[in-house]
């Protein structure tokens, strides 16, 4: 599907206020056109000695036409800033749900930054061609239209004289777009890098610190930011070069009538007004000549931003519901592997022809090295990865035939790598379960021995714990995870070294209080420590 027809839906979607710009647009537009003859009569007024109330009748419409064009001009630009903001506002609401339904392979192979980069920064490139580069062209187009038409009117070799400059001016446009065209496509490349470097030094700041990495991230940094800084110092350069020759040939353009129009009216061809109001239309075609030059670099910007979100927004999992999935009822927790394999990428696999099965109730432990799969199995439960070969089966139910939210829903996972959103404690514990009680928050608390600490906190449960929860300690973060998963009330849960930062009588106190939880749900134990599944 081409750019413009996926522009066009936002668009029309949006028609209305897109339909009341317009309108003001063209009356601003004849407005425009029609004050500069209106400055004409005025001084064939004066040259004539004409009427003197004549005179303040003809100024006194210019004054009110003028503030009529104000008026109408700021309506227009107001109408058409909310409609750009409308179209953005949906097409961030769609590159926002797109990136919630992705795979976990898509976040394996694309960086955050680059996220962000898209979502943001090229998202806001959109807004600013639609809220006013798209209608300034239109608006050009339809003055340029009317400012010829009345010098054509007035005079014919004149205005062909002013449009002979024309070619040249053309084939600065052309030579200029040619030009940044790459530059702004290899800049937007080179900041959506550098955003990606910044957000993982953030990240992981505290480990730059603890192995003294700083001069290491710095010149990491510095190499892509001078590449950025290099790029757009060659765009600047372009853009400063544009803008004075622009002015050169716009004061050519005022010779030409200065010139030829004076030898026109000392010939008795052209009015002395008339050459007023040529000259005041000539000013008013170097606006459109810029914009319109400048349409197909702002475009071409536009373009490469827009491509780039509809590229995430047209990406298609690769873990999806199939058409005929069917909902999963509720769950006794019997799995069963059968002959899985599974790799990152088909030409590696990880696990080959994995039997496995784990009956209601029962707890299963992978105990194993680093890298050794015990991960990788687990995330193929709740369908993170689709098996290469052979299949998976809850209850009898092969779970690509099921839908994702019924399926996961079910299983209740506390990972090692622990995230907290920067939320209170209440909310984070409730996050699988937005609609839980105060009372079943804490009980689910209470199970992971996460209450006492919380009840220390300035706010107890209402305590924001910041992002990535750097307020707690690593094994409260934890016990937090733990509760949520709790609070779900899973019949499959999973817990992939969940305990890996707690200290031993934490994790012994910790697994006392889940041995009750464990009955009649299937449990998946992942850990390094033989401990943790005596």
């Amino acid at each position: 599907m081409s750019l413009f027809r996926r522009l066009s839906g936002y668009l029309l979607h949006n028609w209305i206020y897109l339909a009341f710009s317009s309108i003001c647009m063209i009356i601003s537009t004849a407005l425009s056109i029609y004050i500069p003859r209106l400055g004409g009569e005025v001084i064939r007024e004066i040259l004539s000695m004409g009427d003197y109330n004549m005179l303040v009748y003809l100024v006194m419409q210019i004054i009110a036409l003028t503030g009529a064009l104000g008026v109408f001009s700021f309506i227009q630009r107001y109408a058409n800033a909310y409609f750009s903001q409308k179209v953005v506002y949906d097409i961030r609401n769609d590159i926002f749900r797109a990136i919630q339904r992705q795979s976990f392979a898509f976040f394996d192979r694309t960086q955050t930054g680059q996220l962000m980069s898209r979502a943001t920064t090229d998202v806001d490139r959109i807004r600013a061609f639609l809220g006013w580069q798209i209608m300034g062209l239109i608006s050009s187009l339809l003055l340029f239209g009317g400012v010829v038409t009345q010098m054509v009117s007035m005079d014919l070799e004149l205005t062909l004289a002013c449009f002979s400059l024309t070619p040249i001016v053309l084939a600065t446009f052309f030579i200029f777009g040619k030009k940044i065209r790459p530059l702004i496509h290899l800049s937007r490349e080179q900041f959506g890098g550098l955003t990606s470097i910044l957000w993982e030094n953030l990240v992981g700041i505290r480990v730059v610190r603890s192995f003294a990495r700083e001069e290491f991230e710095e010149r990491r940094f510095s190499r892509p930011n001078r590449e950025y800084y290099e790029t757009m110092i060659k765009v600047v350069k372009l853009r400063n070069l544009f803008l004075p020759f622009m002015n050169f040939l716009a004061g050519l353009g005022l010779v030409i009538i200065y010139w030829y129009g004076g030898i026109r009216a000392i010939g008795g061809y052209i009015t002395l007004d008339k050459l007023f109001v040529f000259s005041a239309y000539l000013g008013m075609l170097m606006r459109p000549f810029w914009i319109i030059g400048m349409f197909w670099t702002g475009y071409q910007r536009m373009a490469a931003a827009a491509n780039r979100v509809f590229e995430i927004i047209d990406a298609i999992p690769e873990v999806k519901d199939k058409p005929n999935a069917i909902s999963l009822p509720p769950i006794k927790g019997h799995v069963v592997f059968e002959n899985v394999s599974f790799g990152y990428t088909r030409d590696r696999l990880i696990l080959k022809n994995i039997n496995l099965e784990a009956k209601p109730g029962e707890v299963v432990a992978l105990l194993g090295p680093t890298g050794s799969g015990k991960s990788t199995i687990i995330r193929l439960i709740p369908r993170f990865y689709d098996v290469i070969s052979g299949r998976i089966l809850i209850d009898g139910y092969d779970i690509r035939n099921v839908k994702l939210k019924s399926l996961r829903r079910q299983i209740g996972i506390v990972s090692q790598d622990i995230f907290l959103f920067n939320a209170s404690v209440k909310d984070n514990i409730a996050f699988g379960k937005p609609n839980a009680t105060m009372d079943d928050i804490i009980r689910a608390a209470k199970t992971a021995k996460a209450h006492d600490f919380i009840m220390r906190l300035p706010k107890g449960y209402e305590t924001i714990i910041g992002e990535r929860g750097v307020t707690l300690s690593g094994g409260q973060q934890q016990r937090i995870a733990i509760a949520r998963a709790i609070l779900m009330n899973p019949r499959i849960l999973i817990l992939d070294d969940s305990t890996s930062s707690v200290d031993v009588d934490t994790e012994y106190e910790i697994q006392q209080a889940l041995s009750s939880l464990l009955k009649n749900r299937t449990t998946f134990v992942i850990t390094q420590r033989i401990s943790t599944i005596r």
